[in-house]
């Protein structure tokens, strides 16, 4: 009987997991992404507290991870359309402080599927997407929400996100690859979420993380962000607010 070629691995799975996926994202996303200090502070409690809401696609062949699916549960009681503007940082801090507390969740929350850039282009995001839907079908939850960074937004920083979550193809599906992907499995776009990670640094950091020089104060496109970064130089400081998307699925 032949292997499937990639297969779905979890840290309690496979005791060199954290080996296997260590700096997948890293690789993936731009420097200065890696600089959100919510992210830095709590990156490492995926693992410490949400051990059983991450998986990552392993290549069989390859012997190596392909792509990884990041998640965790937390407790929202509003409707969607509620969900804060603090999006990706929210959720993140949210879920940590209701662990600490002992607060119940009911729901999940995805905050990352990353893909090997060799491996990009396969379908490979959609099965990781459906195979957090199981996680959470698993531990009894209705519903997977998720502040969704849209791939292609990068490409036009000067468009605001509520404009471009606007656009559609010629057969109705989202512009953005991202996006369609989610739609594609039942997802439903509920707002944007302007705040969703916010970065900061000295114009100096901002050098090093972009390889761009800031010779004045303004705004500033930069490769890989969705918006124009803020940069001032008579603060000392560079501010860059991540727009994201809420969208909900219906866990089957």
């Amino acid at each position: 009987m032949k292997t499937e070629r990639f297969q779905i691995i979890t840290p309690s799975a496979r005791e060199d997991y954290r080996d296997l996926v260590r700096g997948l994202t890293k690789a993936a996303w731009p420097e200065f992404m890696l600089h959100d200090a919510v992210a830095s502070e709590n990156w490492h409690e995926l693992l410490d507290r949400f051990a059983d809401y991450q998986l990552a696609l392993y290549d069989a062949e390859s012997e190596r991870v392909a792509a990884m699916g990041n998640s965790f549960p937390l407790q929202w009681e509003g409707p969607f359309e509620n969900l804060p503007e603090g999006g990706w940082d929210w959720a993140f801090v949210e879920a940590v402080n209701n662990h600490k507390q002992n607060i119940a969740p009911n729901i999940q929350c995805a905050i990352q599927v990353v893909i090997r850039e060799d491996y990009q282009g396969q379908g490979l995001s959609t099965k990781v997407l459906q195979a957090l839907h199981g996680i959470g079908e698993s531990k009894g939850f209705k519903n997977l929400i998720v502040p969704v960074r849209p791939n292609e937004k990068s490409e036009y920083p000067l468009i605001s996100m509520d404009d471009y979550i606007t656009w559609k193809r010629e057969d109705g599906l989202p512009f953005d690859a991202w996006l369609r992907v989610h739609v594609r499995l039942g997802g439903k776009i509920i707002k944007t979420c302007d705040e969703s990670k916010v970065i900061r640094g000295t114009p100096a950091e901002w050098e090093e993380w972009t390889d761009i020089k800031f010779p004045q104060s303004g705004r500033y496109i930069i490769p890989g962000a969705l918006n124009p970064i803020e940069m001032n130089i008579e603060e000392d400081e560079g501010i860059y607010n991540e727009p994201n998307v809420w969208m909900a699925h219906t866990i089957p």
